[in-house]
C-alpha cells in the first residue's frame, strides 16, 4: 500500500496532480496522445467553444455567472445578465480564454508551469482570501461546465479525422481522465477539507483583524454618537430647568 502524505495533497499542487492522475489511471501515455490530437483538435476548438457557450447561454444562472465582472470591460454600465450577448465583449473575451485553454492543452509540455496554469484556471473562477475578483462562480456550475466541455471535446473527437479506431479510443480515455483532474483543480478551492496555504493563513488573519477593527471603530462611533446625544440631551433638559426655576 503506498503511503500519501494528506497535508502535502493540499500544500504541494504538483504532488496532489500526481497523486490523483495515478488514482484515476492518467499515464504519460495519456498526456503524449492529448499533445498528439493537436492537430486534429486546433481545427476543433472555434466548435467546441461555440459549444460550451451555447450551452451556458440556455441557463439564466449560468449566464448570470459570466456578467459578474462586466465592470472590468469598457462600455459596460448595466448589471443585468439580459443585457450580455453572444457580440458582448466580455463573452467575446471569455470565448477567447477558453479557446486559449484549450490550445495551450495540446501545445504545451507537460511540466510545473502547465500545473499551475491549469490549477490558476479553477482558482480564477473563485472568491478566495488571496485572489480578489468579481467573478465567484458557484462550484455546481463549473462542475457542470465542466462535464458539459468534456462530453463536447469527446463526442467531436469521435467523428473528426480519419484515424485508427483504437488510437481514437485511447485518446478519448485520455481527455475524459484529463477532465476528472481538471474538476478537481477546481474543486480544491470549494471543497471545505482543504488546508489552507501559509499565504492563505496569512489573508485570511489580515481579513480577520480588518473585521475586527471595522467593528472597533463602529463601536467607537455608536459610543460617540450616543455621548453627544447624552450632552444635548443634558443640555436641553438643563435648560429647561433653568427656565423653570428662574421663570425665565
Amino acid at each position: 500500500m503506498e503511503r500519501i502524505d494528506r497535508e502535502r495533497l493540499h500544500t504541494d499542487l504538483d504532488y496532489r496532480f500526481e497523486y490523483v492522475s495515478r488514482f484515476v489511471g492518467f499515464t504519460e501515455a495519456d498526456r503524449d496522445l492529448i499533445s498528439k490530437s493537436a492537430p486534429v483538435v486546433a481545427e476543433l476548438v472555434p466548435a467546441i467553444v461555440d459549444a460550451v457557450y451555447e450551452k451556458i447561454h440556455n441557463y439564466d444562472v449560468t449566464w448570470a455567472s459570466l456578467a459578474q465582472d462586466r465592470e472590468r470591460h469598457a462600455g459596460w454600465s448595466s448589471r443585468k445578465e439580459e443585457d450580455v450577448t453572444m457580440g458582448s465583449e466580455v463573452i467575446v473575451f471569455r470565448k477567447t480564454i477558453l479557446a486559449k485553454y484549450l490550445k495551450r492543452l495540446v501545445t504545451s509540455k507537460w511540466d510545473s508551469a502547465l500545473i499551475a496554469y491549469l490549477d490558476w484556471v479553477g482558482h480564477v473562477h473563485t472568491s478566495t482570501p488571496t485572489k480578489r475578483s468579481n467573478a465567484n462562480v458557484e462550484y455546481i456550475h463549473c462542475a457542470a461546465m465542466l462535464g458539459y466541455l468534456s462530453g463536447a471535446v469527446v463526442e467531436m473527437l469521435q467523428t473528426a479525422g480519419n484515424w485508427d479506431q483504437a488510437l481514437r479510443d485511447a485518446t478519448v480515455n485520455a481527455y475524459v481522465k484529463f477532465f476528472w483532474i481538471q474538476n478537481d483543480l477546481f474543486a480544491r478551492y470549494y471543497v471545505k477539507d482543504r488546508v489552507l496555504s501559509e499565504d492563505e493563513k496569512v489573508a485570511v488573519a489580515r481579513e480577520e483583524l480588518a473585521k475586527e477593527a471595522d467593528v472597533r471603530r463602529g463601536m467607537q462611533h455608536r459610543t460617540l454618537v450616543t455621548a453627544m446625544l447624552g450632552t444635548a440631551a443634558g443640555i436641553v433638559i438643563g435648560s429647561a430647568v433653568c427656565r423653570r426655576i428662574f421663570h425665565i
